[in-house]
């Protein structure tokens, strides 16, 4: 049996993951081929080419590189395989696979498949959450700072997003769920597919990958007091949709659009600014955990 690695190159541990998960699939007498991204989209071109050829295809970095990954899985019958290896891993961490490589490692060779949903945002899948406004804008201009992103681990994107707040202007969001347009604006939304947003934070807390639909927690207000309260809700409540000027609901279709264009990401990855339209895709991915 063939497997396939993806590692991004600049993956912390890159020289002991390969080294080792090359040791334990020849134990097991399985085949392991190794491709490296180089530029954002390799994940995408391997994952697709390698789609149908390999028992699975493993992808070794952050929520970004296995985002590409999925991306280039979707709709496929070929498994997604997970060994984290990145600065944030909340994948990782809401299917309770190991932190450690070789017990990750492991685990993709004896583990079961299961069959997740997708969102899908544009033409962008992901399996986590899409965020629009404030917090996309945050987690671009973490990954324009490697520096801080690699000085600060995990703790960079909240640190991003308070810097953000001070300097951006948010922009008025008009969403329709579904063939409902809401009668009143939001500021910023997260649509979440899993429960986990990243820091220790649920914001779409109700959120379920196998029930076919898709979770959005709409902020209404952006002054810094509603914007506190909107963030202890989320890393100490996990009730954050039961705070005032929160719209929290569970649909399939979602349209956003701005009178001025604001950015919109997948997994905290860029994917394009409003408007944009998100969708549930059921049974989209399947994933060893």
């Amino acid at each position: 049996m063939k497997y396939l690695l993806i590692i991004n190159p600049n993956a912390g541990k890159r020289k002991p993951i390969v080294k080792d998960l090359l040791e334990l699939f020849k134990e097991r007498k399985r085949i392991l081929d190794i491709a490296e991204t180089k530029k954002p989209g390799d994940g995408i071109r391997i994952a697709k080419k390698a789609a149908g050829k390999y028992k699975a295809v493993i992808a070794a970095g952050g929520d970004g590189t296995i985002n590409e990954v999925v991306n280039g899985l979707a709709g496929t019958n070929t498994p997604i395989g997970i060994i984290p290896a990145g600065t944030e891993n909340v994948l990782a961490t809401e299917l309770k696979i190991p932190k450690d490589h070789k017990k990750a490692g492991k685990k993709i060779l004896t583990g079961k498949t299961k069959t997740f949903d997708l969102g899908k945002a544009g033409k962008r899948y992901f399996t986590l959450m899409a965020g629009i406004g404030l917090d996309a804008i945050a987690s671009h201009n973490v990954e324009f700072r490697p520096t801080l992103k690699k000085m600060l681990g995990r703790n960079a994107y909240p640190i991003a997003a308070i810097q953000t707040y001070f300097q951006y202007k948010p922009k008025k969001l008009r969403i329709k769920l579904d063939d409902q347009v809401l009668p009143r604006w939001g500021y910023f939304a997260v649509v979440g597919n899993m429960k986990l947003y990243g820091g220790g934070l649920k914001i779409t807390a109700k959120a379920k990958a196998d029930d076919g639909y898709l979770d959005i927690c709409i902020f209404k207000n952006k002054d810094i007091v509603n914007m506190l309260k909107y963030f202890i809700g989320a890393r100490f409540k996990h009730n954050i949709e039961e705070l005032p000027n929160i719209e929290y609901f569970k649909v399939k279709k979602i349209k956003i659009t701005t009178e001025q264009k604001t950015m919109v990401h997948t997994d905290a990855e860029i994917a394009g600014t409003t408007p944009i339209n998100i969708e549930a895709v059921p049974k989209a991915i399947k994933i060893i955990c």
